[in-house]
C-alpha cells in the first residue's frame, strides 16, 4: 500500500514538473504569438512643388475640402499649414481599407508636424527629429579662395558659409585672403536613417591669415546662449562686421593711387570696391541711424548711416534701397538696406564701401575695432577648459 502511494506521489510530481515546464514554454510562445503586431500602413510620400497648396495637396491624397477644414482648425495652435513651403516633404499614411490614418509635414531641419485620425478627430503634434550625430574634422590651405580650398578640403557648400559666418566679424574673405592661408574647423555632422543630412554645428574653428591665426570656441554663456568666443574669451560677434556683402570677391583694394576707370584720372580711392551681381544685397555693417539715402553726384544712389559719435559707413551704386530705408531710418548690423548695381560713376555692378573715423576716410580693412562681449568672470574657468579641450581634438 505504501509502495503504491508513493509510486503515485513520484509519477504525480513528475507529471506537474513536466506540465510546469511545457507551460512556461507554451505560454512564452503563447505571448510571442499573441503580441499585437505593429500595423501596416501604405505610406504615399510627396514634396511641395512650385504651385502647390496645402488644399491641392490634400486633395491629390484623397482627403476632401471638409477634412481639410477640420485639420487647419484643429491644428491652428501647432502649426499653421497655409504657410508650407517650397520642398518640404510630406508623408501619407493609409490602412488596408484606404483610410486616411496620419500624414506628416517636415517643416524645417528640427520639427515634424504629425497629424493622425483618432475616434473621428484629427490631433496634432509637433516631433523632434531624431539625428545620429557625429564629429568630424578638416583642414586645408588656401590657393586662390577660401570657397575653393574649402570644397577641395572636402567641406560642403553649407559648411564653408557657416565658417565664413563665425569669421564674418574678423577676417574679410574677399579681400584679405592671401595664398598660403590656412583653415581648420570641428564640426557635427547629421545622419538621419544612416545618411548624411548636414551640418548640426561647428564646434571650433581656426583660419590663419598672412601668419596670423585666428580662433573660435562654441561656448554656453551664462544666459544659456550658445556663443563663439576667441581664445582671450571675447566673443567674435563685435561692433562692425568686416564687410557689407557676403562671400563676393572685390575688384579693387584699398590704395591712396587708384586710377578711376570713369573720370581716367588717377585719385584717391579710401575705399573697398566690391564685384558682385546686379541685386546682391548689401548689409549694414552695425547699428546705427541712416543720414542719407538719395543720389549723390559719382556715388548714384548711396546711403550714409551714422553709427556713434566716432564711425560712419556708406554705400554707393546701388541699384535700389531696401523697404523702409530713407533719411532717419534706424538699422541693426546685419540688416539689408539696398542691393548692388551700377549708377554714377560705374563701369559695371559694384558695391562701393567705404568707413568714416572721426569725418576722415579710412581703409575698411584697417579699422581696430573694440573686441567682443568677454565671457563672465564666473565662467571663464568653464570656458578654458572647454576651450582646451576643443583645441585638442581641433589640433
Amino acid at each position: 500500500m505504501n509502495k503504491v502511494f508513493i509510486l503515485t506521489i513520484l509519477v504525480f510530481s513528475v507529471f506537474l514538473s513536466g506540465c510546469s515546464i511545457l507551460s512556461v514554454e507554451d505560454l512564452q510562445k503563447e505571448e510571442e504569438i499573441l503580441l499585437p503586431s505593429e500595423p501596416q500602413f501604405e505610406i504615399k510620400d510627396c514634396q511641395v512643388e512650385d504651385g502647390d497648396t496645402f488644399a491641392t495637396i490634400l486633395e491629390d491624397y484623397g482627403i476632401g475640402y471638409a477634412d481639410m477644414l477640420e485639420i487647419l482648425d484643429s491644428s491652428s495652435s501647432t502649426y499653421d499649414f497655409t504657410s508650407i513651403r517650397l520642398g518640404q516633404p510630406l508623408r501619407f499614411a493609409y490602412d488596408d481599407l484606404g483610410q486616411l490614418k496620419y500624414f506628416e509635414y517636415e517643416k524645417d531641419k528640427e520639427e515634424i508636424v504629425h497629424v493622425s485620425l483618432e475616434n473621428g478627430e484629427y490631433k496634432s503634434e509637433k516631433i523632434d527629429i531624431e539625428y545620429e550625430i557625429k564629429t568630424n574634422k578638416l583642414s586645408g590651405t588656401i590657393e586662390e579662395s577660401l570657397w575653393l580650398a574649402g570644397l577641395d578640403a572636402g567641406l560642403t557648400e553649407e559648411l564653408i558659409l557657416e565658417f565664413a559666418d563665425i569669421f564674418a566679424w574678423t577676417v574679410d574673405f574677399s579681400v584679405e585672403v592671401r595664398k598660403g592661408d590656412s583653415f581648420k574647423v570641428l564640426f557635427e555632422e547629421r545622419y538621419r536613417d544612416g545618411e548624411y543630412v548636414g551640418i548640426n554645428k561647428v564646434l571650433a574653428g581656426s583660419f590663419t591669415n598672412a601668419g596670423e591665426e585666428f580662433k573660435a570656441y562654441l561656448f554656453e554663456n551664462d544666459e544659456g546662449k550658445l556663443v563663439y568666443y576667441n581664445e582671450a574669451g571675447e566673443a567674435m560677434i563685435k561692433q562692425f562686421l568686416k564687410a557689407p556683402l557676403k562671400y563676393k570677391y572685390i575688384s579693387s583694394g584699398f590704395t591712396y593711387a587708384r586710377f578711376h576707370p570713369v573720370t581716367q584720372n588717377t585719385g584717391p580711392h579710401r575705399a573697398i570696391d566690391y564685384a558682385a551681381s546686379a541685386g546682391t544685397p548689401i548689409m549694414a555693417v552695425g547699428n546705427g541711424t541712416v543720414t542719407f539715402a538719395g543720389w549723390k553726384t559719382g556715388y548714384g544712389n548711396y546711403i550714409d548711416i551714422h553709427h556713434n559719435d566716432v564711425y560712419e559707413t556708406q554705400y554707393a551704386h546701388l541699384s535700389a534701397y531696401a523697404k523702409g530705408i530713407r533719411y532717419g531710418s534706424k538699422v541693426v548690423q546685419g540688416q539689408v538696406i539696398g542691393y548692388v548695381g551700377s549708377t554714377g560713376w560705374s563701369t559695371g555692378p559694384h558695391l562701393h564701401y567705404q568707413i568714416r573715423k572721426h569725418g576722415t576716410l579710412v581703409n575698411p580693412a584697417q579699422v581696430d575695432l573694440p573686441p567682443g562681449d568677454p565671457v563672465r568672470e564666473e565662467k571663464k574657468a568653464e570656458f578654458e577648459m572647454v576651450m582646451r579641450g576643443l583645441d585638442q581634438r581641433l589640433n
